[in-house]
């Protein structure tokens, strides 16, 4: 009976193997298998109702089902740019067949993957030949804060985030315009775009960046909110929906883990506006060392950068939410495949940001200390920063080449 079953087990192995054989797949086989329970893990965490979902996303769905669709536009019903209210608007007529819950969360699911395979030409360029590349992109649609984020919770951060990564890469190939052009995409979703400010001033000042490409990225956002203003929105609604998000929540720290777990509410007023002085000083800072420092920008020392930028933001600015450190969670993926050495550098910044979506307090605030200590370690291991002793300095030379 056992001889019996390996031989029809061994039949079945060799005609699976045959079939296999057969059929040519265009992607290795782990990759599929990795993109389909990316997929699968999605469709499960799907019907999954968040808070934000409930208050936010399904009455603004219905607002606009229930207003005539495009001419909805015209009311201030959401506290969101109309960038995300347009995908709300087809989801709410064309895709008006699905169930509402899959239709809000689809935009953002498809991201994932345009984002995942944005980091896979990045890391690409590192690692033109081998699986390197193929590993980031099943690290970013695996990440546990991805799937979270737009399946679990149904948010957006993954479209800003997509912006940056591929401004980072037009940026990596030397192409200006559409690395403008794509973080002005970012900053109409998210004005957490702005964490990516700080490379970019970096660039303008060593020339990488030209002055006179910046009027990009206004007429992105600009040209974003015409289709609202079409509808019968006014200009000055428009223009002013970040200033008028910024006064919203009175917290100094809402479940992300940055120094401000550390402060009380209590001194909200007199911490605010130190914490932006603070920002601000370290964004000037940042930019003149760089500036100092007489090593070229090389590719690697871009994503190092691109990283710091995306990562001291939130963690030195207040009234910043769990979700604000999504940038560095795929910044930080980036960073581990061009510095393997720093590997745990993206499993210190993929716990604390996960934990902080469980929004167990305790655990935040705990986590605040070692990010706080990773943050340190990066900006302190670029040695366009912090310039290296000349031996060290020609094996890091000889490490990058």
């Amino acid at each position: 009976m056992n001889n019996s079953h390996k031989t029809l087990l061994k039949s079945i192995k060799d005609k699976f193997d045959h079939i296999l054989n057969s059929c040519q797949l265009p992607i290795p086989g782990y990759l599929l298998i990795g993109i389909i329970f990316a997929v699968v893990i999605r469709l499960v965490c799907v019907p999954n109702k968040s808070v934000d979902y409930k208050y936010f996303l399904d009455p603004w769905y219905d607002f606009i089902a229930s207003h005539g669709g495009f001419s909805a536009l015209k009311y201030g019903f959401a506290d969101y740019t109309p960038s995300y209210l347009y995908w709300l608007l087809i989801a709410s007529t064309l895709l008006s067949g699905l169930p509402k819950i899959l239709a809000i969360k689809l935009f953002a699911m498809t991201v994932d993957f345009i984002c995942a395979f944005l980091t896979y030409k990045i890391v690409k360029l590192k690692y033109p030949i081998g699986r390197m590349a193929n590993w980031a992109f099943l690290a970013v649609i695996l990440s546990p804060t991805v799937i979270y984020n737009s399946s679990l919770w149904g948010q957006c951060d993954v479209i800003y985030t997509t912006g940056l990564i591929a401004c980072i890469y037009f940026l990596s190939i030397h192409k200006q315009i559409p690395a403008l052009i794509s973080f002005g995409v970012a900053l109409s979703f998210k004005l957490q775009a702005m964490f990516l400010a700080p490379l970019l001033l970096i660039l303008l000042i060593k020339k990488r960046i030209f002055w006179f490409y910046l009027p990009i990225i206004p007429l992105v956002y600009i040209t974003a909110m015409l289709p609202a203003w079409i509808a019968g929105r006014p200009i000055k609604e428009l223009l002013l929906v970040y200033f008028e998000q910024s006064h919203k929540y009175k917290e100094l720290a809402k479940g992300v883990p940055n120094l401000y777990q550390w402060i009380s509410n209590d001194y909200y007023n007199i911490v605010v506006p130190i914490g932006l002085l603070l920002t601000v000083t370290a964004i000037f800072l940042l930019a003149y060392l760089v500036y100092r420092s007489k090593l070229e920008i090389t590719q690697d020392r871009l994503i190092h950068l691109a990283t710091i930028s995306v990562f001291f933001m939130p963690y030195l600015l207040p009234k910043m939410h769990e979700r604000y450190f999504y940038p560095t969670d795929i910044l930080s993926i980036i960073f581990a495949f061009y510095f393997p050495e720093y590997r745990w550098v993206a499993i210190s910044v993929q716990l604390a940001s996960f934990f902080s979506y469980l929004g167990t307090p305790v655990y935040i605030q705990l986590f605040s200390m070692p990010l706080g200590f990773t943050l340190w370690f990066v900006v302190r291991n670029c040695d366009m920063i912090y310039p290296k002793s000349k031996t060290d300095f020609a094996l890091n030379i000889n490490n990058k080449k």
